[in-house]
């Protein structure tokens, strides 16, 4: 151990804030009118004063982290970066393999193209040839493709450009049969310039005249595409609307399809039926929560436009409802409708009364139907996930599982194919496997869903295709022989049993000493997967420290049971898993006492808030809380926080809010007990979790915590958003600040 950094507040003390005097008024079932001070709500605007704060926070926090390892851990983090990393492989209609690849250190991964996959020393390289670089849309690397979509024929490509990390995003599209020239307007860039789009995927018409898209209203703040200021405002999305662009023509004359003015806060999907093109599928959704409306309509039978005529298959919040296939007026869907493990069904469309019929139930193991891929043959590519780790499967028409696929692989599998090509795509990642890609060829059969009969070998037996691996990634400072990995339970604090991914360096003792870092999300049904972390096994292997994951109540691990348990009344689980996560890890000597970093992002974010708060004093040795949510009482009225209302509640409703204020990061701040080492991050792009959250916590904490012997500090990034599209070097920069604060805060020792 060395000394921490040290940190006096009473003489250094924090950049102040002004408090004002406002107070906002609820309404509560307990207690009737409950007046809540609001003391820095000028920091959610974006006004001079507000930055001035800002920067000086900046400066300080910088200080403070400069006096702590994180130069050496950024470059140690920068050299185990620079590795070749790629996705797997995607064979598309004009004869082309495309697939993306960094080569270690550039800001943006790279979009390739052969007509041959590359094979033997190419493999070692990018191979191919480059078909669109991202790294030309900016010089700094800030700007990111954020959505991609081929048409039928792959002919064109649309792509939607974000910029400075926000959720907006303008769509162009580019003819693929015009070669890579290093210029983004020079390679086939067309005339086409879609603006405020967001939250929307691009939805090709067959005929590859145009595509359907969700965007908001337009911003005028926002100017030019090119020098797009999206990001910076918290003005809530309203009234989203579903248009259909026609190539070569100007937004203006975009073709309104689709909106709701009841509903103001209802959002669209959209899909076009995979084989034959005839029928575009209408999503509707209200909120984050897994339901949705299910809307058909014959794009054979009428014309694209405000009038269309919707079969109204589904016309309720009940359930969720994902298009899978159809064969003519025959449709799978992907559904938790009494399935809370999730299910496939089919309808056919053209009966008089539409029913549901089941083709795959509800796993009777336990598992949780995470997938299914309609293939070639009848054959379809099934996927679970048990106990939080991935089992693929081919399975014939009839809904019967015939081949496992990746038998020998524990960790997080992406799996992708079509009913018009052979090949089904498998990418494997896990805590120690940063990437291994390959396919497995399918036998040449009708692409029917419901086919009859499996394609047979020479010896009558039927045949169901053969495994070939393409790349494996190798990190030259890591080496995945260093470290173990396992899953372990623990029990919160009523009794349910919890799984905890823990990694480990090799050389790390189980003797209650070392330091860990304990990552959760817990919300919004999304599940926590093993994953590859360059700069936390860095972290891990340079301080003998662990890595753990607790895939606590309020995700999607084990379906939609497990996610209700962690919402609403029921956020308190969520809490109380990850505290119960620390207390084991201590109590089994994986990690010592008050030396375990809690950290998550996002609804993670405010879970770190929480804990910190309720946990007991010294139960933490640091925290760190990636874009939070903060001020619980009014994230409805920023951006798209109205939707989280599925999750989280409505805090203007009374009853609601008797379970919400409790909780509130920004408003349970604990005066009478010490506070571990803090970190906030956030970003001034952030149009998703708005920065004013993490703003307003920092200067609660400062204010109520001031003489705390520990920092409580916040980190600002900037061009940056919630976090998709960061550039490489971004990523770094980030990484080595928190886990540097981490180290130079508990007196970690650097070892090589």
């Amino acid at each position: 151990m060395v000394p921490p950094t040290p940190f006096d507040p009473t003489s250094t003390p924090y950049p102040p804030a002004r408090r004002s005097e406002h107070v906002d008024v609820y309404k509560s079932e307990l207690k009737g009118s409950v007046r809540v001070p609001d003391p820095y709500d000028w920091l959610e605007e974006n006004e001079k004063e507000t930055e001035e704060w800002v920067e000086r926070q900046v400066e300080f926090t910088g200080t403070f982290i400069d006096q702590g390892p994180r130069e050496k851990l950024y470059k140690a983090i920068k050299e185990n970066f620079n590795y070749p990393r790629f996705s797997a492989a995607s064979k598309k209609k004009d004869g082309y393999y495309y697939w993306y690849y960094n080569s270690g250190l550039q800001a943006q991964s790279v979009l390739y193209r052969a007509k041959e996959l590359p094979r033997g020393e190419a493999l070692t390289a990018a191979g191919g040839e480059v078909f669109f670089d991202p790294n030309a849309l900016s010089k700094d690397g800030t700007a990111a493709i954020s959505v991609a979509k081929f048409s039928k024929s792959a002919r064109l490509w649309a792509y939607g450009v974000s910029l400075s990390g926000s959720d907006f995003f303008t769509v162009y599209v580019r003819d693929t049969r015009v070669p890579w020239t290093g210029s983004v307007d020079d390679a086939g860039k067309l005339e086409d310039e879609v603006r405020f789009c967001k939250f929307s995927d691009v939805t090709w018409t067959h005929d590859e005249k145009g595509f359907f898209y969700q965007r908001f209203p337009t911003r005028p703040e926002h100017g030019a595409a090119n020098e797009d200021k999206a990001g910076t405002e918290t003005t809530m999305d309203t009234n989203a609307q579903l248009f259909y662009h026609r190539i070569g023509t100007p937004q203006s004359e975009d073709i309104l399809v689709h909106q709701d003015r009841d509903n103001e806060h209802y959002m669209w999907g959209t899909s076009v039926s995979e084989l034959d093109g005839r029928y575009l599928l209408l999503s509707t959704s209200k909120d984050t929560g897994p339901t949705n409306r299910l809307w058909i309509a014959d794009l054979k039978e009428q014309e694209i436009g405000p009038n269309i005529r919707w079969t109204k298959l589904v016309d309720d919040f009940e359930a969720q409802y994902s298009y899978l296939a159809n064969d003519d007026t025959f449709f799978y869907f992907y559904t938790n409708l009494n399935a809370p493990r999730y299910r496939v069904i089919t309808v056919d469309i053209s009966a008089s009364s539409p029913e549901w019929n089941e083709w795959l139930a509800e796993d009777a193991q336990g598992g949780k139907l995470e997938d299914a891929t309609a293939l070639p043959g009848g054959l379809w590519g099934v996927q679970f996930s048990r106990d939080v780790r991935d089992e693929v499967y081919l399975y014939d028409a009839a809904g019967t599982p015939v081949q496992r696929l990746a038998e020998e692989f524990i960790g997080t599998i992406e799996s992708s194919g079509r009913r018009d090509s052979d090949e089904f795509w498998l990418f494997m990642v896990g805590f120690t496997t940063p990437g291994a890609a390959g396919r497995w060829v399918l036998p040449a059969a009708s692409p029917s869903a419901h086919a009859n009969g499996t394609a047979t070998g020479t010896n009558g037996h039927a045949s169901y295709g053969k495994w070939e691996p393409w790349r494996s990634t190798a990190v030259k400072g890591l080496s995945a022989d260093e470290f173990d990995a396992e899953q372990v339970w623990y029990e919160s604090k009523d009794g349910t049993r919890i799984p905890m991914f823990v990694v480990r360096h090799k050389s790390t003792p189980r003797d209650g000493t070392a330091p860990a870092l304990q990552y959760g999300y817990g919300g919004f049904s999304i599940s926590i997967k093993p994953s590859f972390a360059t700069s936390i096994l860095t972290f891990i292997k340079h301080f003998g420290a662990v890595y753990a994951v607790a895939n606590i109540r309020g995700g999607g691990e084990y379906g939609e049971a497990w996610h209700e348990a962690g919402t609403r009344e029921r956020k308190i689980n969520v809490f109380d898993d990850f505290i119960a996560a620390t207390e084991y890890l201590v109590s089994s000597g994986i990690a010592g006492k008050q030396k375990v970093i809690i950290n998550g992002g996002s609804n993670g974010g405010l879970l770190v808030g929480a804990c910190v708060n309720r946990a007991p004093e010294n139960t933490f040795g640091a925290a760190i809380a990636d874009v939070g949510v903060m001020d619980m009482l009014k994230f409805p009225l920023f951006t798209i926080g109205k939707a989280w209302e599925a999750d989280f509640g409505a805090p203007g409703d009374a009853h609601d809010f008797d379970f919400i204020y409790p909780y509130s990061p920004l408003h349970n701040v604990d005066a009478d007990k010490v506070y571990p080492p803090m970190l906030l991050l956030t970003a001034d792009h952030d149009d998703r979790v708005v920065p004013l959250h993490s703003y307003k916590l920092a200067a609660e904490l400062q204010h109520v915590k001031a003489d705390n012997p520990h920092p409580l500090l916040i980190r600002v990034d900037t061009k940056s958003g919630h976090g998709a599209g960061k550039s490489t070097e971004k990523r770094i920069q980030e990484a080595a600040d928190k886990w540097g604060f981490a180290a130079q805060t508990l007196g970690l020792e650097w070892r090589e």
